[in-house]
C-alpha cells in the first residue's frame, strides 16, 4: 500500500512537472530529489528520508518543498515513521518530541511550538531553526519539572503565542547541556499534518467530536486529553486531567476540582515518528470555567 501511495504520487508529480524547463529527465536523471522518489519507492524509507533532507538542505524553491512535503506525507510506513531515521539519541536524553500546538479560546486562535524531552544532565540552551537561519524559538519558556527517577528531569521549551502555524521544513534542534563540549543536534522534518480528529465547543461545559480522516492503523490512536488549570502568577496549573483513546466524552467528566474560576482544556493530540522523535500536532479548545459547590464533585 505504501509503495502504491508514493507511486501514485510520482506519476502527479511528474505530470505537474512537465511544463518546468529542466522537467525532461525530471525522475530519469540523477538527482537527489528523483533519487529520494526511487528510494521511497523502493521501500528503503531511511534512505529516502536521509535523501529528502539533504534536498531540503540545497534548495529553496518552493516547488520542491512542496513535493518532499507530499512524499513524506504519502510515505507513513508500517511502523509510523520510526524507520524513517536512524538517528541515535545520546544516553543522557530520552522521550524528544516536537508539537506544533492550535489552541482556540473564545473569538481568537493561536498557534504555539514546543520541544520536550527527559536529560540526565543540566540544560544550558536549545535551539530550533529552519533551515537554513530562522530561528523559532527566540525567547522561550522554559520549564523543568522533576520525574519519579531523582536523576532525571523533564525539560519544556514552549514559544510565545504565533499569529501562524509553524511552517512546513527542514529544522535543525541542537540540545545544549551545561557541561562543556556536550550537546546533541538532529535534522527534523515538518510536513503537512494529516490529523483524524478534532473538537469544537457546543455549550458551557459539552463540546463535540468531528472524524476528519480515516484513522492510520500503523499509528497511534488520536489522545483526548479533557484538564482543568488554575492561572496564577503567569503560570498555568494543572489540576486535573484525564486521557481517552476511544470512547470520547463529550461533556466534563466528575472531578475533585474545589470550588473557583479555572481554565478548561479539551484537545486532541495526533501523533507521527521520524526515528525516535515524536512529531505530535495538537489542537486545543479552551475556555474559562467557573465552578460553584454543586459543581464540584469526587471522581469515582
Amino acid at each position: 500500500m505504501l509503495n502504491k501511495k508514493v507511486a501514485l504520487l510520482l506519476g502527479f508529480l511528474c505530470i505537474a512537472h512537465s511544463n518546468v524547463s529542466q522537467s525532461a529527465a525530471w525522475f530519469s536523471d540523477q538527482s537527489a530529489l528523483s533519487s529520494a522518489h526511487k528510494q521511497f519507492l523502493e521501500g528503503n524509507a531511511t534512505k529516502g528520508f536521509s535523501t529528502a533532507i539533504e534536498v531540503l538542505q540545497n534548495t529553496t524553491a518552493d516547488n520542491i518543498r512542496q513535493n518532499i512535503d507530499k512524499l513524506l506525507s504519502a510515505s507513513i510506513s508500517s511502523n509510523c515513521g520510526r524507520d524513517l531515521s536512524t538517528i541515535v539519541i545520546p544516553h543522557w536524553l530520552t522521550s524528544v518530541s516536537v508539537r506544533r500546538m492550535v489552541i482556540q479560546t473564545p473569538g481568537r486562535v493561536h498557534h504555539r511550538l514546543l520541544i520536550q524531552f527527559d536529560s540526565e544532565k543540566d540544560i544550558a540552551a536549545l535551539s530550533f531553526v529552519r533551515w537554513p537561519e530562522e530561528e523559532l524559538l527566540i525567547n522561550p519558556t522554559k520549564t523543568v519539572t522533576p520525574t519519579q527517577d531523582t536523576d532525571i528531569n523533564q525539560y519544556s521549551y514552549s514559544s510565545e503565542s504565533l499569529n501562524n502555524r509553524v511552517k512546513n521544513g527542514l529544522y535543525k534542534l541542537t540540545i545544549i547541556s551545561n557541561e562543556p563540549n556536550v550537546q546533541w543536534d538532529t535534522w527534523i522534518v515538518l510536513n503537512t499534518p494529516k490529523t483524524e480528529m478534532e473538537v469544537s465547543w457546543l455549550g458551557k461545559e459539552k463540546w463535540k467530536t468531528t472524524q476528519t480522516g480515516l484513522l492510520n492503523r500503523n499509528c497511534p490512536l488520536p489522545e483526548m486529553a479533557i484538564g482543568i488549570y488554575d492561572h496564577q502568577d503567569n503560570e498555568y496549573i494543572k489540576l486535573w486531567e484525564d486521557l481517552y483513546e476511544e470512547r470520547f466524552p463529550q461533556s466534563l467528566p466528575e472531578t475533585n476540582v474545589l470550588p473557583g474560576s479555572y481554565i478548561l482544556s479539551v484537545s486532541f493530540n495526533h501523533k507521527r515518528f521520524q526515528g525516535p522523535i515524536s512529531i505530535q500536532e495538537i489542537q486545543a479548545i479552551t475556555k474559562v470555567i467557573n465552578f460553584g459547590a454543586e459543581d464540584s464533585v469526587e471522581s469515582n
